[in-house]
Order: C-alpha cells, then structure tokens, then sequence
C-alpha cells in the first residue's frame, strides 16, 4: 500500500508497516483460500459419491447382469469420496485442506484411468476432461498445486493408455493426449486468473475497509459513538433527555482585542495548539466535547453515555485546562487567560438536520453553564451552588458571593480553587 502508516487508522495501520503489506494480503489470501477449500471440499465429496452412486443405480436399471461388478467398482469410489468430505470436519486436518482436495482429485482420476485400462484408451478421456475442468473451477488452488494435479493427470493418462494401446488406436491416443492436456493447460490458467483475482479482491476489501475506518474516525472527530451506532440505524433526528449532566464553558480572555493585533494565521496556529491539547485532555478524562465557538471550548459529562462521576470529572478537566494555559502566551509576549463556567442538572441532547449535523445540549443547565463563564472572573474556575455542593469533599470551593444572571435573578456563584489531592492526582496512570 502506497499509504504511509501516520496516515492510516490505528485498527489498521499495524498491518501496513513497510514492505509488510504484500506478505500480510498472501497470508490473508491463503486463509481465505483454506477456509473456502474446507467448504467446497465437504461438498465436492459428496457430489463425487452422489453422481456415482447416481450412475451405479443407473447401470443397475439398465444393466442388471453388471451389479456385482459395478456395485464394488463404484462402492470404493463412494466410500473414499465421502471419508474426503468427512475428513474436513477434523480441526486438525483443516489446515491440509487444500492437500486433501488434491489428493481427492487426483485419487478420482486414478478411477477413471481404470476404464482406460479396462476398454482401452478410447474410454475416459471424456471423464478425465470434466474432472480436470471441474477441479480448476470447484477448488481455489493455487496455480502451481493446479498444475501439478494437470500434469500427474495427464501423465497418467498416458502411461495407462500406452499399456494398453492396439494397433491402429494411435489417432485414440493423440486426441485423448489433446483433450486432457487441453483440459489441464485451460484449468492452470483458470486457476492462475481465479487466484490473481481473488488477490486483487482481497486488496480492494482492505482498501474499502481503510477508507470505512477512516471515514469512521472522521465521524468520531465530530459525533460520539453511540449516536454514530444510532445513525448507522436510524437516519431520522436524534433527540435523548438526561436527568444529570455537567457543561462547561472555556473562554480565551481578551481573544477579541487580541485578534486585532495578530496576523490569522498566528491566531489560527494558537488557538488549534490550545484546542489540540484541550482536546487530549477532553478524551483523557472520558468527556464529550461538544464544539468550540470562536475561542469558546464547550464539553459535557454525563452524556452520551451516563456516568456517576461526570461532576467531578468536568472540575478535575477544568483544573487541568487552567493550568495547561497558563504556559501559553500571545504572539505578543503576554500570558493567557481562561474564563471558565460550570453547572450541572438536566439537559436535552440530539442531532439535527441532514447536512452538516452536530450533536449539540440545550436547556437551562446550559445557559447558566455559559453564564458562570462570562461572569466569571479571568483566570478563574467559577462554579454553581449545585456544582460547589457535590464537589466540597473532594476539591477546594470557595464562596465568590451573589452574580445577576439575566431571566434568573440574583445566584450565588462559587470559585474551584483546586482538588484536596495533588495535582498529579488529576492525570491517573491506568491500573496494570
């Protein structure tokens, strides 16, 4: 694959390092050629035994006098077709399954030879051409193993015909020497497109299936997974109610001023550096980013997936962002700043639309969310009364006093100073 690995999905990536990718598609293709060999050969054994047996009634019906004969001559032939069929179903013998499926062909043959030395070397032929046709079409050999069938095939066709040639019988053995090893070169290069093209194929599935993952990662970077899984399935609006959930808002202070200053691309860069590492700390701590806003960072907890702890897990996400700015500074020298809000309480989540969806929160736990950002003072963490009363035990709160928030009136609004533990606590090491 032309595709270097840092471009490649994670699930797949692995399986395309360097000059790897060739040896994993053979692989690949020989254990899809084993398993299908494995189920065409528990057929094929018991197409081999029906068909005999098929012409052994038939030669009962019509020819009563030649039971006997026929009834041993064909017994032997089914009972090994279908020991081959029933050989398969042995988990040690899968893996030899493309050997078992040659040695069926070539014991077959060795039956049909026995007209050949039974009535001469006009007989068989036709039998020897179908089994050789039929196995380049039923098996999925490789063209070397076909090749190997066609050439013992044909060489044993010779070697029975000419002990049992008659004078005057050469053109018999010429035309049947043409029509078997016709039938052996037509059945090699079968085998060898067959096998070429199931390669190819292999590769395309590969290939499809990179461009599924990567359309997949595409779709994460914009929908939490359980909403992707629900529009796989259902293409109409997604809407879901949750009875506890945490928002947050992050604003850069002084971005406005600022912008005015810098050129975009410098404002571009510093704010994709910042959100970049908002973003791992976001995923680090198991919350949903939900969009960024000009230089407005918006995540919830709780959501889409429920969890006990997405209070707690917000403030310590918050702590971490705070502190991650303040190695920051502008183009211009000067240290930066975060505004950050917290509340918690019931929100309406969903996506909307057909193009260009997100998935976006709405109510009133969003909106005082937004107001504790832009109330609050810079460099600080300020957060609700709901917010500061389950967070008490575990962080440091400190009361910041009543803020007017517009609709709502007068709200007692609280600082997070810290967590209780160090800081080092925030980012734990996942358990061994």
């Amino acid at each position: 694959m032309a595709e270097p690995r840092s471009q490649l999905p994670a699930s797949v990536a692995s399986i395309f390092t360097e000059g790897a990718s060739t040896h994993f598609v053979e692989r690949e293709l020989a254990d899809s050629l084993r398993n299908l060999t494995v189920r065409r050969l528990r057929i094929a054994g018991a197409l081999y035994a029906g068909v005999h047996l098929l012409f052994f009634v038939a030669l009962v019906v019509f020819a009563g006098g030649l039971l006997v004969e026929e009834l041993a001559r064909r017994a032997l032939i089914i009972s090994i077709s279908l020991t081959f069929s029933a050989l398969t179903y042995v988990p040690r013998l899968e893996r030899h399954a493309e050997t078992l499926a040659e040695a069926l062909t070539l014991i077959t043959a060795a039956y049909l030879l026995l007209f050949v030395l039974e009535w001469g070397v006009s007989s068989g032929t036709e039998g020897l051409v179908l089994l050789l046709v039929c196995t380049g079409l039923l098996f999925p050999f490789t063209a070397g193993r076909m090749l190997r069938v066609a050439v013992c095939v044909t060489a044993g066709y010779v070697m029975a015909a000419l002990s049992v040639l008659k004078t005057g019988e050469a053109s018999w053995l010429f035309s049947g020497i043409a029509y078997v090893g016709s039938a052996g070169a037509i059945a090699y290069v079968g085998t060898q497109l067959s096998h070429a093209l199931r390669a190819e194929e292999l590769r395309a599935r590969l290939e499809l299936g990179i461009q599924r993952d990567n359309a997949d990662q595409l779709l994460l970077n914009i929908l939490p997974r359980p909403i992707i899984e629900r529009l796989k399935k259902d293409k109409s609006a997604i809407a879901q109610n949750f009875s506890e959930a945490t928002v947050l808002f992050a604003d850069i202070v002084g971005f406005t001023p600022m912008s005015a200053k810098v050129s975009p691309t410098q404002l571009i860069a510093l704010l994709n550096e910042i959100f970049s590492q908002f973003d791992a700390l976001t995923e680090k701590f198991g919350l949903e980013k939900i969009k960024t806003i000009g230089d407005a960072y918006m995540v919830a907890g709780g959501l889409p997936t429920p969890r006990g702890d997405h209070v707690e897990a917000v403030a310590r996400l918050a702590i971490a962002m705070r502190d991650t700015v303040e190695n920051f500074v502008t183009p211009s020298g000067d240290p930066l700043q975060l505004r950050i809000g917290i509340h918690t309480g019931p929100v309406a989540a969903g996506v909307i639309g057909t193009k260009k969806f997100t998935y976006d929160l709405w109510g009133d736990t969003v909106n005082l969310a937004a107001r504790m950002e832009s109330h609050g003072e810079p460099g600080t963490i300020q957060i609700s009364e709901r917010v500061a009363d389950t967070l008490r035990s575990q962080f440091e709160v400190e009361p910041r006093g009543t803020i007017a928030i517009k609709g709502k009136g007068e709200m007692q609004a609280f600082v997070l100073a810290g967590a209780h533990r160090k800081i080092t606590s925030l980012y734990p090491e996942p358990d061994d």
